[in-house]
């Protein structure tokens, strides 16, 4: 997939479908709309992002180009996020019409956009100004609630794993390189690998994940400790550290995409001492196995 890290350019020469937005978490919502985007065999599908490098983010944009691209999307265009916001409704519209060369856009029934907060109407008014058709798509609802990127903070916030991955519609993801930590897994015999990522993303609930790491197009099982680690220290920075299944490789340094499954318990301090976390940690990596055996096994890889 052709990837633009600028503003609005001309990237696109064919005619295209476009949608645009934050497209945070690319959710069941976001991909209704992204659907009818890629159902037009004579129109490029075209993706315009908002690139948020400051604000809390579920997906950021490498991982919403991984999405985007397995959905169909030929091109994804990255707007910076504040120079997105100081347009207007008509700045966004002439620029999707005269440098994306749209002839179609897919919108939400509910979009509001523009610094002048204008809806679905007005989209449909400056199509027929700037040669373009508007194509709205209904709302889509989980659990008798609209789909929406603040609903999935909100389960975020009320420690509600299966209840995000309901909303999201996907295997949540997380993208960034391996980077060196604190070594605390290796003193109970099981060295892990630190995910680095964006500084701005938002975490799933804290706890203790199955998880597959692909590394280089391989896919490893995993156990992954997202947040705090309450028995190694009291620092309050979240990591992510997966105990990737019968694997000892230097990867430092190395690409990851971490999926993740299920969530197996949340985080929890052991007053024990180590005794009692490894036998905590070995329950762990059973139910782990278990769960990830059988997601190899659908997948075929």
């Amino acid at each position: 997939m052709n990837h633009v890290l600028l503003d609005f350019c001309n990237t696109e020469t064919k005619p295209s479908c476009v949608a645009f937005g934050y497209f945070d978490g690319v959710h069941t919502g976001h991909r209704a709309v992204i659907k009818k985007v890629c159902g037009h065999k004579e129109l490029a599908p075209v993706i315009v992002s908002v690139d948020e490098t400051v604000k809390p983010v579920i997906y950021t944009e490498i991982e919403k180009e991984e999405i985007l691209g397995k959905l169909g999307v030929e091109t994804m265009v990255s707007v910076n996020a504040e120079n997105y916001r100081a347009m207007t409704a008509e700045d966004i519209c002439s620029a999707i019409a005269h440098k994306l060369n749209a002839k179609t856009v897919a919108a939400g029934e509910n979009i509001r956009f523009g610094s002048d907060g204008k809806g679905i109407e007005e989209l449909k008014a400056l199509g027929k100004k700037y040669g373009f058709e508007v194509e709205t798509v209904a709302a889509v609802y989980c659990d008798g609630e609209e789909v929406s990127t603040e609903a999935i903070k909100q389960a975020i916030k009320d420690n509600d794993f299966e209840k995000m991955s309901r909303l999201l519609g996907d295997t949540y993801i997380m993208m960034g390189k391996v980077v060196h930590g604190k070594a605390a897994g290796r003193k109970h015999g099981m060295p892990t690998a630190n995910l680095g990522v964006a500084a701005n993303k938002l975490f799933p609930p804290h706890g203790v994940y199955g998880t597959l790491s692909i590394i280089e197009g391989r896919y490893y099982r995993g156990m992954t400790n997202v947040g705090l680690r309450p028995s190694d220290d009291d620092i309050p920075i979240a990591t992510v550290e997966t105990f990737i299944l019968n694997f000892d490789q230097d990867i430092y340094d190395k690409d990851v995409l971490l999926q993740v499954y299920t969530y197996i318990r949340g985080v929890k301090k052991f007053s024990g001492g180590l005794d009692e976390v490894r036998k905590q940690i070995d329950k762990d990596i059973e139910q782990v196995k278990t769960y990830m055996d059988e997601v190899v096994r659908k997948l075929g890889v």
